[in-house]
């Protein structure tokens, strides 16, 4: 049995208290009590970020001289988060990759939640808010809920930092061996009375696609003639999210069922590449709750891209909009509307957003057929415009709005499970879009935006 610290680490708007069932199970297990360090943090203020938290998690360590100690980590929501950030830091001093072994994430918000906006709202400061008295009362956690609001451009950074740029979760123990976990269930009834959308494909808080580290990048650059398209290669090993029957979002922390716990021990005592593939091989398909977890999410596979849009110069474009469309025999192009049914602008900058697909309704019109991603931007000025290279190396000239730019993408695709390649049940796929951004000429063929007096 591995005998590593092993640090808890609670979710948005909740305590280390909220640890104590997992706490006892592991107490029960023969675990020294002094060897498990519950994280008590902050989330309830609006001047704080997950960086900020992060920071302070590595203070804490050094007070009590666990830096530069091996430990595992079990985090719980926006917990994981803040171990990702502190993971990646750009800012440490002492080298963090092989320091933590084991990650264990109970329905991480990896790449946010569809609730993070409603809790800046009046109705979240009043239920989830800060009830002392004092400078921060009914505080809702500005910064942090926009770090992790859906198609946040927090984590879109982060998301380059550990799962796109570089192989920070890889197959042996140089990386941490990362287990990913989430339940089936939502929180019912009462919670559509307020958004059923926001829990469709979820746990209630977090979404069933938006949880695993399974990621790619997609980047297409119509700044250029050559080169338009790029497609990353999933850059860590797999780490699937492992659906629980029967829980919900914060069920999955307060009364995990037996079958989670008894993996969750296994996990812990992963120490090997062969130990992590036969945990994933043999005992997470043995395991009764994944099976019926899996049979109940199979049955709608959902979806995530987070899509951002910049010009040539890397500044947001806000005003466009990305679509999908089937390509026809007759050269005509139908859009797949089901891509756009669910979609949430980043509150501070539009220019990200996240598009939540249901897999299940998509296919029934795109199952065969050629594809192409349609693309229209606006500058809202007659003084600079947009351009897109788009197939066959047609152009759209410069223009105050630019479109439709389609560009196929047929030659990308493949099989998966009777799915094109760029679809992957459960997954997160991050688009760049790029334009070409420069001033117009007017009518005189002279520029107006900008010219020297008395020039012909």
């Amino acid at each position: 049995m591995a005998t590593n610290p092993i640090i808890l680490l609670h979710g948005y708007a909740s305590s280390g208290a909220a640890f104590s069932t997992f706490r006892d199970v592991l107490s029960k297990q023969g675990r020294n009590v002094e060897d498990i360090y519950i994280g008590n943090y902050v989330t309830l203020n609006n001047e704080i970020t997950v960086d900020d938290i992060a920071e302070g998690f590595n203070h804490s360590l050094r007070e009590h001289k666990l830096i530069g100690k091996e430990f595992d980590a079990i985090v719980h929501s926006t917990g994981m988060l803040v171990m990702r950030a502190w993971l990646t830091a750009e800012n440490a001093l002492v080298p963090r990759l092989g320091l933590l072994k084991r990650l264990i994430a109970l329905a991480p918000a990896t790449f946010g939640s569809p609730i993070a906006a409603k809790g800046r709202s009046l109705l979240g400061r009043i239920f989830e808010g800060n009830k002392e008295i004092g400078p921060d009362f009914l505080a809702s956690g500005n910064l942090v809920l926009s770090n992790l609001e859906l198609g946040s451009e927090y984590t879109w950074n982060l998301a380059h930092k550990d799962l796109i740029d570089v192989q920070v979760y890889g197959p042996d123990k140089s990386t941490p061996y990362v287990f990913v976990f989430d339940g089936t269930n939502d929180y019912g009834t009462l919670a559509r009375i307020f958004d059923a959308a926001d829990q469709a494909g979820s746990d209630g808080v977090v979404r069933w696609s938006g949880v695993a580290l399974n990621t790619r990048k997609i980047t297409l650059d119509l700044s250029k003639t050559d080169n338009q398209m790029k497609w990353s290669d999933w850059s860590n090993i797999d780490i699937p999210m492992i659906p629980i029957v029967g829980v919900n979002h914060n069920e999955i922390l307060h009364s995990p069922p037996p079958g989670l716990i008894k993996l969750v021990l296994k996990a812990l005592d992963v120490d090997t590449q062969q130990k992590f593939q036969d945990f994933h091989s043999v005992d997470v398909p043995a395991t009764q709750e994944v099976i019926d977890g899996r049979a109940r999410i199979n049955a709608d596979p959902w979806q995530q891209f987070v899509v951002h849009a910049r010009d040539s110069h890397g500044n947001s474009i806000s005003d466009y909009a990305i679509s999908m469309v089937c390509k026809n025999d007759d050269g005509s192009a139908t859009e797949l509307a089901e891509f756009e049914e669910d979609v949430h602008a980043f509150a501070a900058d539009p220019s990200y957003r996240c598009f939540h697909v249901r897999l299940r309704d998509l296919m029934k019109n795109a199952q065969g057929k050629k594809l192409a991603v349609r693309i229209v931007a606006s500058t809202g000025t007659d003084l600079v415009g947009y351009q897109g290279y788009g197939s066959g190396q047609t152009t759209t000239g410069l223009a105050p709005t630019i479109g439709p730019v389609d560009l196929d993408i047929s030659k990308y695709e493949g099989q998966n499970a009777g799915y094109p390649s760029l679809f992957y049940p459960f997954t997160t796929t991050l688009v760049e879009i790029i334009l070409n951004r420069a001033p117009i000429p007017g009518p005189n063929g002279v520029l107006e935006i900008f010219n020297f007096l008395g020039a012909s």
